[in-house]
Formats: C-alpha cells, structure tokens, sequence
C-alpha cells in the first residue's frame, strides 16, 4: 500500500550530492538541505561492510556577523549558510578582532557540538586563529574547541569546528546579552537559544574569505537513528526557521554506504 499524506507535496529533487545518493564512511558527512524543504525521505543502499546507515536529523542554525559589538543590526546569513545553493555565501573578509566588535553568532534550539563549514575563498593570508565561547547564563565562557578549517590560519579548507557540549550552556535572548536598541524584521534578537561566539584572535586581511555553507552537527554522537539497507524514512521537517531542521548528518558503524536524500517542497512551498 502507497503512503498517504495530509497534505500535497510540491516540487520534488535531491538532495544527495551524486547519483545514487551521497557516499558513507565512518566519518559523519553533512547533507544540505534546499530552503524551504518540507519533507524529506532517506534511503541508505549499498552497505559494504556496514550493518546500518546512521543518521541524524541537525537543527536549524541562526548565522550572525557584526563588526560594530551589536550596536546595530547584524548582518543575517543564516539562509545564504543552509540554503544549499553556491551561489550565496558568508562573508567573513577582513574579520577584525573581538576588541574592535567583530565577530560571529551562531546559535540554535538545540544544543550543538559544533559547526560544518564549506569554505569557499580560502583564508591565504596571515595567521588568525579561531575562538569560540558560549553563554553559561551570566557571561560568555570558552568553549575549547577544535577548528577544523585551521591550516596554518583560520579559514584556510573545509572543515568541522567542535567542542565537547558544555553542560553549563544556557539559552538566554541578545536582547539579555546585549541590550541592543535596534530590532530585526525576523525578531531573532528576541528568540531564546543556544548561542555561540565566534571571534579572531589577530584581524583577517584576506579580503575574500567566504563560506559556502555553515551547518550544524549534532549534540549526540551515541544515539544516530540506525537504518537498514533499503529501509525508507520519511518525514514531514521545517527548514529555512527557527525550530526547524538544518541538514541531514550521516555516517556507518563501518565499511562504506551510499544514502538517497531527496527532499519535497509542500504544495505552497518553494526552495530557492
């Protein structure tokens, strides 16, 4: 029997990065998803010394720059960072340091243990390093992380940026952490999460270093949905908001696997 809906589906495409679906290894990759996507189906085929696809379904991340310590509005990329497109990016040219009020946001609903980035202009020249802390509720403390883009300099390749999930992280508003006397149309300033502060420790000077995406990894690295070869999974996910799903994380328990992501717009959807 065909599975029923309670709503029609829009636009239907892939989401996976060849034919065939996105190749696995034990080392987790992270499928985007187009903007908008409103529902997605997942299947894991040619297990090879794998006995399952491990998947996890990533929040929905909030991409923040300022370069004046929030005295007026941020620079908003969080579609241009999950929007699964290249030909929108984050630009983090000439990145001054905290003390001069440069820095990232980048925050969620969830807890996350770090950040996927696709670098698109690498980071050539110089040799800045990356900070991050998180809000413990009454100030902004070191998370220790682990950059992944680092080679000789922030920014400088593809990478992940992640640290140990504090157990001391709190969700707290930029309006209580900054007070900030301007208002955004999408009101993020006014949403309570789990926020993070991305910040360099010496002034980017290349003037071109740009991501492609910014995505979530998930808080859990025990507990992945576990799928058999050729079983399906369907959902119905927000994406492109605040609660709602950012990518798809896969990996296998071991051996190598290929997964099928295609995604669906609902009827009244769009993905750009």
């Amino acid at each position: 029997m065909g599975e029923v809906w309670a709503g029609q589906l829009g636009e239907l495409r892939a989401a996976s990065t060849a034919d065939g679906g996105t190749a696995l290894t034990t080392t987790a990759t992270y499928i985007q998803l187009p903007l908008k996507t409103g529902h997605v189906f997942i299947t894991p085929r040619n297990l090879a010394g794998a006995v399952v696809a491990k998947v996890h379904l990533n929040p929905w991340l909030v991409v923040l720059k300022t370069t004046d310590n929030l005295a007026g509005p941020p620079v908003d990329y969080s579609e241009d960072a999950q929007d699964a497109s290249t030909s929108t990016t984050v630009d983090v040219s000439s990145l001054s340091t905290l003390a001069n009020g440069d820095f990232l946001l980048v925050g969620s609903h969830l807890p996350f243990r770090g950040v996927y980035i696709d670098v698109y202009g690498t980071n050539s020249a110089g040799t800045a390093a990356l900070d991050v802390a998180y809000w413990n509720g009454v100030a902004w403390a070191d998370i220790t992380d682990t950059d992944g883009t680092f080679s000789t300099r922030v920014f400088a390749q593809d990478g992940l940026v992640y640290w140990t999930v504090p157990s001391a992280w709190k969700t707290s508003t930029l309006k209580n952490i900054y007070n900030p006397t301007w208002e955004s149309d999408e009101g993020f300033e006014r949403r309570s999460l789990y926020w993070t502060r991305w910040s360099v420790d010496a002034a980017i000077t290349d003037t071109a270093v740009t991501f492609y995406s910014m995505v979530a990894a998930n808080r859990d690295t025990s507990h992945y949905a576990e799928l058999l070869s050729g079983q399906r999974f369907e959902e119905r996910i927000k994406h492109g908001e605040i609660g709602g799903i950012g990518c798809v994380e896969a990996l296998t328990n071991a051996g190598t696997a290929n997964l099928i992501v295609n995604i669906a717009t609902t009827h009244d959807g769009r993905y750009e």
